[in-house]
């Protein structure tokens, strides 16, 4: 009786252990396959210093989380962006770098660096069978997402990457400001007409992008507002209008509604990362950052329900402004930065209106200029003004009363009050920030991975090999 009982104990043992071993075995095969689901995110111009200084930012304003999610990603390394033409790269060449795994020269997308065209890891998940996107913050034919879908020798002819997207079939979700116009090219609404003439459905605002999931065919989701190129800065946005967050969420829904079985690859950039550090806007270019990491979160999301199947990428095309953590004396005082309520073009926009104020025979005073960066940035309150500092905007307000300067400071993106420039960048240094100049930098960026295969990633110490890993890890290159 005794060998009878422990006979059958020893039965189901063994039964229970044919049933998990599969089980087991099976779960180790799908991890094998790699990522089913790729999400590769693109901060433009978005230093490891930029991601740190928002961490200090967020702490020092309170905010929770405090840290960057992706920043605490299980892979964290870092890679070179040198173009084929120069050392310090533009969005053009480190975009196709990014996209395609080939350097190219700066201004070119999509193209090796004599100019033939080379295949995006976009066109390859599309040739494999799987579902693509592209989305960002700024114009869908902008240098970043235009990598992965266009050929073309240089990146301001915004027309024909446009009719490119327009005319391809690898890209099934795509999602922008709006379309980027050149001179004597066609208007945005002009190429959306042409979008939707090709069959593809063009929607606008949140509220058109309901039930996404459900639709067929090729879609381009655009701002609920047709006349801007980008979209409005984090710190500056208004309740209602389009964010980044919005396009991320209907592409995960339409890739996934219309690519489950097979799978998707979907490229997002937070674009205005770039426009912010291009003007030494500090507080404006870590509200930025905070804004692709509430993307990521979404991602997390899916994540969540697909860990096994699921590969997250965060990187960057490019450091801007040169971002220095400590402007001297070993201080850093980023609570100085909590006055700034605004970014550098709204704070202009303010600025030039309260100069104009008064009658055209005179201009407000000094006192009254004071006053006026004591409210918006806290200088001569929160931060103690130094004689050198004072004299430095006292001369250019002297200089744009008089007449004798225009009062603008011009930067890739944006023409700003030179006083305004001035006084932000008083405060940037006053909180320990402090921006070198304007314009790319040949330092290194971050690589953060999570989810399937992302420890393969540590491999990767150049832009190039990182499509080069997905594409590998992903199948989308068999």
């Amino acid at each position: 009786m005794f060998f009878m009982k422990n006979k059958n104990i020893i039965l189901l043992f063994a039964l229970s252990f044919l049933v998990l071993v599969p089980l087991d075995a099976k779960k180790k095969a799908k991890q094998a396959e790699g990522p089913k689901y790729v999400f590769y995110l693109i901060g433009d111009g978005m230093g490891v210093n930029t991601v740190l200084g928002t961490q200090y930012y967020n702490a020092a304003m309170g905010y929770s989380p405090e840290e960057v999610n992706f920043f605490n990603f299980p892979v964290r390394t870092f890679v070179t962006t040198y173009s084929a033409s120069a050392l310090v790269t533009d969005s053009a060449a480190s975009g196709t770098a990014l996209a395609t795994g080939v350097k190219t020269n700066n201004s070119s997308i999509g193209v090796d660096k004599d100019y033939k065209p080379v295949t995006s890891i976009a066109e390859m998940a599309h040739a494999a069978g799987f579902g693509t996107g592209v989305a960002t913050s700024v114009g869908v034919n902008h240098a970043t997402p235009a990598s992965f879908y266009a050929h073309v020798k240089n990146r301001n002819l915004y027309n024909e990457i446009a009719e490119q997207l327009i005319a391809t079939e690898s890209i099934d979700f795509a999602a922008g400001a709006n379309f980027l116009t050149e001179r004597n090219g066609l208007s945005s609404s002009e190429l959306e007409a042409k979008a939707e003439s090709a069959g593809i459905s063009v929607l606008r605002g949140r509220e058109q992008f309901q039930g996404i999931a459900n639709r067929k065919g090729r879609v381009i989701c655009f701002s609920s507002n047709p006349n801007e190129s980008d979209l409005q800065y984090a710190i500056d946005r208004q309740d209602g209008a389009t964010e980044l967050l919005d396009f991320t969420r209907a592409g995960i829904e339409y890739l996934y509604g219309n690519f489950k079985d097979k799978g998707f690859f979907f490229m997002i950039e937070g674009g205005k990362i770039d426009y912010a550090a291009h003007a030494d806007d500090g507080v404006t270019a870590f509200h930025e950052t905070n804004d692709l990491a509430r993307t990521v979160d979404a991602i997390l999301e899916f994540y969540a329900q697909h860990p096994d199947e699921t590969l997250i990428v965060v990187t960057a095309d490019h450091e801007t402004g040169a971002c220095i953590l400590g402007a001297g004396q070993y201080i850093m005082n980023p609570e100085f930065l909590s006055v700034q309520k605004s970014s550098e073009n709204v704070l202009t926009d303010k600025f030039r209106k309260f100069m104009s104020s008064t009658d055209a025979s005179a201009a407000p005073d000094w006192e009254s200029v004071k006053d006026f960066f004591k409210t918006e940035l806290g200088l001569w309150s929160i931060v103690k003004m130094s004689p050198a500092d004072e004299q430095a905007l006292k001369q250019i307000y002297d200089s744009a009363v008089s007449g004798e300067g225009d009062g603008n400071v011009v930067s890739l993106y944006a023409v700003n009050s030179r006083m305004v420039s001035e006084a932000i960048d008083i405060l940037n240094r006053s909180a320990g920030y402090l921006w070198a100049h304007g314009s790319h930098t040949g330092t290194p960026v971050g690589l953060y991975v999570k989810g399937a295969c992302a420890a393969s990633f540590l491999e990767c110490r150049d832009n190039t090999q990182i499509p080069m890993k997905i594409a590998e890890l992903a199948a989308y290159n068999k």
